[in-house]
């Protein structure tokens, strides 16, 4: 009992908490940190662990932007490298172990467009902004454990898919309307040159993210991606999305399963996945 107090308690001051209330410490990194709880001090994160968290952030002045206690589903993370320079959010989840709590100070937009993949900044958040943003890690999770996880309880039916994606672009301030077809197609940058159009030979870059943030795989830092459109070699979702875009431009493709890879799944891809693609289209030929 005397032990369920005292998490209570650390819950209560890690919600509780903003800046006013805290003091920071100063990373090497750059990123300004306070440890509210630390379990065992040498276990720390790793480069790939699967984590449960709890997880919120919000801006300064209090106005909470997202909360992982808002959803139906157990929050999963895998750690990740730092997604920037200048003190990422990254930086500071490898400072924590199992059982632990912290709140960051990020700046906003490299937070959110790096480290949360958001389109857009939502509204009211602006380049000078800074968030506070509050985590305790729960626990540790096993692959197995967590293909588990996910298989039995977030991956038996469109409707549940559906339900994810709607608390997805709910948590992300995503506005625009699906497409007839079910793709969601989010523009970030207007490309100017040729227009995609079936027949044409497409390059591209891509980072592929699961609905839950795992990153699955990218061409970031290796040869760029090309393919013919039209030849049915990509997914459905890929050909509608691409479709849509120019020479220069970059976009944001939420392609729910139906569009990918179904009630099947592929690999490491579990059944009635929504899959987020990052696109930038390089060159039209």
């Amino acid at each position: 009992m005397k032990y369920l107090v005292f998490v209570f308690t650390i819950l209560v001051l890690i919600i509780s908490c903003g800046r006013n209330e805290l003091k920071f410490q100063k990373h090497k990194s750059g990123l300004e940190y306070n440890i509210i709880e630390k379990i065992i001090e040498d276990s720390l994160l790793k480069v790939g662990d699967l984590v449960s968290l709890h997880l919120s952030y919000e801006t300064e002045d209090g106005k909470e932007i997202f909360n992982s206690k808002n959803s139906e589903r157990k929050y999963l993370r895998t750690i990740a490298k730092p997604a920037h320079i200048g003190g990422s959010f990254e930086d500071g989840m490898l400072m924590l172990g199992a059982g632990d709590s912290a709140v960051f100070r990020v700046h906003a937009e490299s937070f959110l467009r790096f480290s949360e993949m958001f389109a857009n900044l939502p509204e009211g958040i602006t380049y000078e902004d800074y968030l506070i943003v509050k985590v305790r890690v729960l626990e540790k999770i096993t692959k197995e454990d967590h293909s588990k996880i996910l298989a039995e309880k977030y991956h038996q039916s469109e409707e549940a898919e559906m339900r994810f994606l709607q608390k997805y672009l709910d948590n992300f301030n995503i506005t625009e309307e699906p497409e007839e077809s079910g793709l969601i197609y989010v523009e970030r940058v207007k490309g100017k040159g040729k227009q995609a159009v079936e027949g044409s030979f497409i390059t591209v870059h891509y980072s592929l993210m699961l609905i839950d943030g795992d990153l699955v795989e990218t061409t970031l830092g290796r040869e760029p991606f090309r393919f013919q459109l039209g030849n049915k070699n990509v997914i459905q979702g890929w050909e509608e999305g691409v479709a849509m875009m120019r020479e220069g431009g970059q976009a944001t493709l939420i392609i729910p399963s139906k569009l990918a890879y179904g009630k099947e799944g592929k690999g490491n891809i579990l059944p009635y996945t929504t899959l987020i693609f990052e696109v930038e289209l390089l060159k039209v030929e």
